[in-house]
């Protein structure tokens, strides 16, 4: 049986959509399911984070079109903290990845998760500039909380699609980055991706057939 089922994309690619329609398809189908929005959030890493606020390295910015603050974080100006900080982050992630998944599936439930691994890899090498961090140590490391018996699905759609799809989404070059290394990694990994520039129910039978082929 399938241990996770993760959907990874751009922000505006239709991750939430996809996760909740393959919900209902599996509740439907007596499987015991768990939805999880797999997303970082600060542990032990705060008080490093509270150093690079007062150094310069995050800042605090709006979005105009809907306005929302969102946490700039620019590790790549300094060399030291950019090695620093993807092993704060993993820690962080391994804490959540305990808690927030490895619970579930003792549980035997399949795990849909709307962000994964993928997603945490693409934060990290924006933030860092190191677009190649997914083959290093802490890279590997990240990668190997993937269980054996999971499978992973890449939504893509365009810049522009997404961009006007959300309104809190900072500014089309900030989708570009995040879609190039998204697309990088599918091809590294061996990710299948599938078109989110159709109807949801089209893109829905793609993933179905991704994931249960």
């Amino acid at each position: 049986m399938l241990k996770i089922i993760s959907i990874s994309g751009i922000d505006g690619s239709g991750k939430t959509t996809q996760v909740r329609m393959l919900e209902k398809y599996l509740m439907g189908r007596g499987f015991r399911v768990k939805r999880v929005w797999f997303r970082w959030f600060a542990l032990i890493s705060y008080p490093f984070l509270a150093l690079c606020r007062l150094l310069g390295y995050t800042r605090w910015k709006t979005i105009n079109r809907g306005n929302v603050k969102y946490a700039e974080h620019r590790f790549y100006l300094n060399k030291a903290i950019a090695k620093i900080w993807p092993w704060l982050f993993t820690v962080d992630i391994l804490i959540y990845y305990l808690f927030k998944i490895k619970s579930k599936m003792i549980l035997k439930s399949v795990v849909l998760c709307d962000r994964f691994i993928p997603d945490m890899l693409v934060d990290l090498m924006c933030e860092t500039k190191d677009y190649l961090l997914y083959r290093r140590l802490v890279g590997r490391v990240l990668l190997s909380l993937i269980p054996k018996k999971s499978k992973l699905v890449i939504i893509d759609v365009s810049e522009n699609m997404a961009y006007h799809r959300k309104h809190d989404i900072p500014n089309i070059n900030y989708l570009k980055e995040r879609r190039k290394l998204y697309l990088a990694l599918a091809k590294a990994l061996e990710i299948p991706t599938v078109s989110g520039e159709r109807d949801v129910h089209g893109v829905f039978k793609a993933i179905l057939k991704e994931t249960f082929t």
